[in-house]
């Protein structure tokens, strides 16, 4: 949507109302020349907190859509989000755990495709992972999570796996807006108890289902991988000869959002 087509919207929602420019500037808490602004396609004039209460004012959701060489913007994250789910793959391997990416359903109506679906043989547990490089919805993202959470048995069998538990997995790109994100929506993501350090271990070392686990991690690079989790303390994990952390820094990092 382009400044031009905002100013329509808002001026045909305006005239649906009754409202002169002056009514929709009251309510807005705005002035009455900058509501002739947006209306005449002059959005650049405007702050986007102006943008935001003449929107609310009208009753508009205003969605942005962020654009960068026409489609190279949504390659982008896609690339990000397949280097996480490589470096997942190969560490999730590399302690037992047998892992499809991918993992496509269709379960009575349900529909999707789980991130990474893994198994560990030696406990008959199942791991439901999703990777997100960005949280946007958060509702539709934990929505999401349970319904694969859901499926996830019956489509393990067809795999060949018999599951005695499952737990769903968050992992999610550590940056300040996800991270902020996370902190003001914590009472959403509460059942997901396991986190960071605790989370790790659990990996590698799977016993009884936790609720759900969490982690933030830097997106991988060829010098290091930064994990965060609960708590401001930075701590060391010392990581197995031979395994996937060996190819990084060891750093992991420990900070729950606050």
């Amino acid at each position: 949507m382009n400044d031009a087509e905002l100013g329509g919207i808002v001026r045909a929602l305006r005239h649906r109302h009754g409202w002169r420019q002056t009514d929709l500037a009251g309510k807005a808490g705005v002035s009455a020349s900058l509501i002739g602004l947006l209306e005449r396609g002059r959005a650049d004039l405007l702050s986007l907190r102006g943008i935001r209460r003449i929107g609310s004012a009208l009753e508009l959701r205003l969605g942005w859509d962020a654009g960068y060489r026409g489609a190279e913007l949504a390659r982008l994250r896609d690339a990000d989000h397949a280097r996480l789910a490589e470096w997942l793959t190969r560490w999730l391997e590399t302690f037992g755990w047998s892992v499809v990416p991918e993992a496509s359903f269709n379960h009575y109506g349900d529909r999707g495709r789980i991130d990474l679906l893994a198994f560990h043989p030696a406990t008959a547990t199942l791991v439901v992972v999703e990777i997100k490089t960005v949280i946007a919805e958060i509702q539709d993202l934990l929505g999401a999570l349970n319904t694969k959470e859901r499926v996830a048995p019956a489509l393990a069998r067809s795999l060949g796996w018999r599951a005695a538990q499952v737990v769903p997995f968050l992992v999610v790109a550590e940056t300040t807006t996800n991270r902020r994100r996370l902190a003001t929506h914590a009472r959403l993501f509460a059942r997901l108890t396991l986190r960071g350090k605790g989370a790790v271990a659990w990996i590698r070392r799977p016993q009884e289902a936790p609720s759900g686990l969490l982690l933030l991690i830097k997106l991988p690079d060829h010098n290091r991988v930064g994990v965060r989790r609960a708590g401001r303390q930075r701590v060391r994990l010392r990581a197995a000869t031979g395994s996937v952390e060996a190819s990084h820094s060891r750093r992991w990092e420990a900070a729950e959002p606050a």
